[in-house]
Order: C-alpha cells, then sequence, then structure tokens
C-alpha cells in the first residue's frame, strides 16, 4: 500500500513537471528585461560617443585657434631664410623648421575659443555635457597641445551598473607648417 502511494505521488509529480503553463510568460519577461537593458546600455554608449565625438571637435577647433598666433620674432631671426630655401629646393639644405608659434597669444586665443565654444556649443550641453575645462596646455614654440575635459551624464542609470556620469578627455595636436615652394 505504501508502494502504491509513492507510485501515484510519483506520477503527479512528473506529471506537474511536464506541465509547461506559464513558462513561456517567464521567458518573454526575461527576454522583454533583456532587450530593454541593451537599449539602454546602448543609449548611453551613444550619448558618450557623440560627447567624445562633439569634445574632439572643439578640443581641435581650440588648437587650430591658438596655432593661428605667429611668434615673429622667432620667425623673422630664424636660420630659414631664401638662401636656405634655394638649397632646399635643389635637396641641399637644412629641413624647414616650421613656423612657430607664440605660447603666450596661443594661451590668449585658446581662452577666447572657449568663451565662444561656451556661447555656441549646444550640442555639447544637450548631450548632458557639465564642467567643460582645459586638462592641459603644452605649447613648445612649434607644437601645440590642448586637452580638454568634461562630465557627461548618462540618460539612464543602470542599477547594476552603478554608473551616473562619464568624465571624458580629449586632445589635439596641431603645428603650423609652411607650403613647400620659393618663398622671397
Amino acid at each position: 500500500n505504501n508502494l502504491y502511494i509513492r507510485r501515484t505521488d510519483l506520477r503527479k509529480l512528473s506529471l506537474k513537471v511536464q506541465d509547461e503553463r506559464g513558462s513561456l510568460s517567464v521567458l518573454i519577461i526575461a527576454l522583454f528585461l533583456i532587450t530593454v537593458s541593451l537599449v539602454m546600455i546602448t543609449t548611453n554608449i551613444a550619448t558618450i560617443t557623440l560627447a567624445k565625438r562633439t569634445l574632439t571637435q572643439s578640443a581641435e577647433s581650440v588648437a587650430q585657434r591658438g596655432a593661428h598666433f605667429l611668434d615673429e620674432e622667432a620667425y623673422y631671426r630664424g636660420k630659414f631664410n631664401v638662401i636656405t630655401m634655394a638649397q632646399n629646393l635643389f635637396g641641399q639644405g637644412p629641413e624647414d623648421p616650421g613656423v612657430p608659434i607664440d605660447c603666450e597669444k596661443a594661451q590668449i586665443g585658446i581662452a577666447e575659443a572657449l568663451f565662444d565654444l561656451s556661447k555656441e556649443s549646444e550640442l555639447l550641453i544637450n548631450s548632458g555635457a557639465h564642467h567643460l575645462e582645459v586638462a592641459e596646455i603644452s605649447c613648445d614654440g612649434r607644437d601645440l597641445l590642448v586637452a580638454l575635459k568634461v562630465e557627461v551624464d548618462l540618460p539612464f542609470q543602470l542599477p547594476f551598473l552603478n554608473l551616473r556620469s562619464v568624465t571624458l578627455i580629449s586632445s589635439a595636436t596641431t603645428y603650423n607648417q609652411r607650403n613647400n615652394g620659393l618663398y622671397l
């Protein structure tokens, strides 16, 4: 009799295990949660990518503005003159030292460019960016490096990532170069 009860219990248990009612809804809910999480992560990545590209373009424009300031004293006292330029045409002269940058004036130009950027750059502000600042300015008289730093708020804060914002740094280096040719 005891054996009969165990067999009946075993059959009932196997029927319950084989019953698939409700398992599809659990699968759909799990897939829905995974899909929503992936959409949120993709939106965060797209926001970061857009802000990084905009920050890089801003750093390039600020560096270009700073590089436009010519150090006239170094430019006109240099050894690269008409004779050495003519020698270069025949492959015998020294290498062109480039166009020197006035580093002090370049820093003023960078500050002006950042001021203009803060007034006009709605794209960076609309992407949730704030606290735009200069991370580094390096000028050696020939090359000019400008690094900008900004904090970007993420549109979705996922609880399992515990990440509300990302700090981005982008830099650009520029230098002035003469065009090839004969300058008298």
